[in-house]
């Protein structure tokens, strides 16, 4: 704000129309456009995120209780396919993150 009326004293160079300026542009900027791009993106970050959490918490669900039927890796790879719409890569490493430690 100060830089502002830096600005404007030295455009206006001491005229008439200094103070009215001062008053309308010395005031408070609300959000530049770096704020709100860091705005949007820390709000899309923090929605990525919860998305990948949700995912996970699924991934990690279902392998635990397909673990706890005896059911194969197989078919625990192909449910995370199919019902969380996992490729087999991103399936196999949830299975090999969480399926470990039930074994």
């Amino acid at each position: 704000m100060g830089f502002v009326n830096t600005i404007i004293t030295h455009i206006t160079d001491g005229n008439q129309n200094e103070e009215r300026l001062v008053k309308i542009m010395g005031g408070t900027v609300i959000e530049t456009e770096s704020e709100k791009l860091i705005r949007r993106g820390i709000s899309l970050g923090i929605s990525q995120g919860i998305s990948q959490g949700i995912l996970q918490g699924k991934a990690q669900m279902m392998i635990e209780m397909g673990k706890e039927e005896g059911l194969e890796d197989v078919v625990i790879l192909k449910r995370l396919q199919q019902k969380i719409g996992l490729s087999l890569k991103e399936a196999t490493a949830y299975l090999e993150q969480y399926g470990r430690s039930l074994e």
